[in-house]
């Protein structure tokens, strides 16, 4: 390794020391800011309970649309309806929601049979499905989100007790892989260093943040946000509904779900591709500038991840000039910097932390998304999602 190449390498690896600290100050900040589940913000209410509608649009989702509503259906909360909605499909969805309505008087079935111009699916699907709500709340989610018994519960407790504009859990999993313990992980903190929880639940602050499968709100406020024929034309409806709560002035509660929310695991590498593509598309509002910022910061890692390798291995192997023993130091220290955020998230996130020595591979990946979004803007050609191609 040339020396004149190894003292660079150095001041890049202080120059990434020094950001690391400086997030990994902001990361255990907003970590400590955070609202949990069980902190007790439940605690001061014991009113009666009202009634719940709870909608789901599904489109070809005949594997998880019955384990979904069941799990619904299943709540120990009393006061509650469901209201399913078949969005053209084309497998066995309508048959299954059918089969579930015909066996609970507390289910109600919508059939959507055309798409009209401008709107997304699933924005027309939710529209369609709160039209025909009763509740005086209403919990928009998803086919592949799965409850736990007391989730309905727990929240609406929270919901009445806190009485925010909107309530959003952000979801776990129910099952972990590759995808969820070393990709996702990256692109997650990409997205809170824009949107950390303790600054969306600031009604002081314009940052806004919500997860499409688990969205509470009155059937009032819902009203008077346009409902979702304003967020029609919207890729990330769910981050673009809380944008606009913010902007009226509204309050937002956004928690993590923990095990009371949790969906299906990413399809593969792909599945995980594309739905972060989406999310930083819509959610960052298609600036170039913001996701170029969250590129650079994933190639720099990634080169002072390869720099702590490549000198470590020198310094095992080979000899090498004093100034490697010194590269090996800084980068090591980055890489350390790096890796304890990522094992403090996934041990929360009930992952494994070995899988944060994956990083490499995570950041490599977490840099071709940010930089086939950025082209998709540039070049016009936009995201394909569920079918359709979004610019």
């Amino acid at each position: 390794m040339p020396v004149s190449f190894a003292w660079a390498a150095v001041v890049l690896g202080v120059i990434a020391s020094v950001e690391l600290v400086r997030l990994g100050i902001l990361f255990f900040s907003s970590i400590r800011g955070e609202l949990k589940i069980g902190d007790g913000l439940d605690a001061d209410y014991s009113g009666p309970l009202p009634l719940v509608s709870v909608i789901v649009p599904a489109r070809d989702e005949a594997l998880h649309i019955e384990q979904a509503a069941k799990s619904v259906l299943s709540s120990c909360y009393p006061e509650l309806e469901l209201v399913l909605v078949n969005d053209r499909s084309s497998d066995d969805t309508p048959e299954i929601i059918r089969r579930i309505a015909d066996g609970d008087p507390r289910v109600k079935v919508v059939t959507v049979s055309e798409l009209p111009a401008g709107w997304t699916g699933k924005t027309h699907a939710l529209h369609l499905g709160a039209e025909k709500a009763s509740g005086d709340i209403l919990v928009f989610t998803d086919a592949d989100a799965v409850w736990s018994p007391d989730a309905l519960k727990r929240s609406m407790r929270i919901f009445l007790a806190r009485d925010p504009d909107v309530l959003s859990l952000l979801p776990g999993f129910l099952k972990r892989g590759f995808s969820e313990n070393v990709v996702h992980p990256h692109l997650a903190f990409g997205l809170s260093y824009f949107y950390p929880l303790p600054r969306v639940n600031d009604p002081a602050s314009p940052a806004a943040l919500a997860a499409g499968c688990f969205i509470m709100m009155r059937n009032k406020t819902y009203l008077n946000l346009g409902t979702w024929k304003r967020f029609r034309g919207q890729v990330t409806e769910d981050v673009a509904l809380s944008k606009a709560v913010k902007a009226s002035g509204g309050r937002l509660l956004v928690m993590r779900g923990g095990t009371l929310v949790r969906t299906e695991p990413f399809k593969g590498v792909q599945g995980v591709c594309r739905f972060w593509k989406r999310t930083l598309y819509g959610a960052l509002e298609k600036s170039v500038p913001r996701i170029a910022h969250l590129l650079a910061n994933y190639l720099v890692l990634l080169a002072v991840t390869t720099l702590f390798i490549v000198s470590g291995a020198t310094l095992l192997f080979l000899e090498g000039p004093g100034v490697v023993t010194v590269l090996a130091g800084v980068t090591g220290l980055a890489f350390a910097g790096m890796i304890l955020p990522l094992v403090i998230f996934l041990r929360q996130e009930g992952g494994r932390w070995i899988w944060a020595l994956a990083a490499p591979v995570g950041l490599a990946l977490s840099a071709w998304i940010a930089l086939s979004t950025i082209m998709g803007i540039v070049l016009d050609t936009g995201i394909e999602w569920r079918g359709s191609r979004y610019r």
